[in-house]
């Protein structure tokens, strides 16, 4: 049955606790965000195994490459959480709703990582056709 009053939760959140559940819902993004880095970083790790067993180098097998690949996701999670964080303690500051920037975090996050993926399959098409025809 309808009583006609809108919905209301039972914690109600005054607007002195918007703040600080925003930043709790920003570290514990972070914490899945580096759950998911260390597979990364796992996955990265194998990504050199065909290394030195063709006369070409792909990129992920100079040092600067593996270097790219391991630091890459971990300097994506910082400027997620930073953007995340800065951003939108700004809109809140302002009179906004910070929560659309954690979409921003993200995306550049899931930047980072497909950074890694194009640099892990960089040159593996090129040295799967060349191993092909010999």
């Amino acid at each position: 049955m309808s009583t006609g009053t809108p919905y209301t939760s039972a914690l109600p959140c005054t607007p002195d606790q918007w703040p600080l559940l925003y930043l709790c819902t920003v570290a514990v993004l972070a914490g899945f965000g580096l759950l998911v880095n260390l597979g990364v970083l796992y996955l990265s790790v194998f990504a050199t195994d065909d290394c030195g067993s063709t006369t070409s180098t792909p990129f992920r097998c100079t040092t600067a490459g593996t270097l790219t690949m391991y630091a890459l996701p971990w300097m994506g999670l910082i400027v997620a959480a930073v953007a995340a964080v800065g951003l939108g303690l700004d809109a809140f500051g302002r009179g906004g709703s910070p929560w659309r920037f954690l979409l921003v975090g993200a995306g550049a996050h899931l930047a980072s990582i497909g950074a890694v993926v194009a640099v892990a399959m960089w040159g593996r098409r090129k040295q799967q056709t060349t191993t092909e025809r010999a």
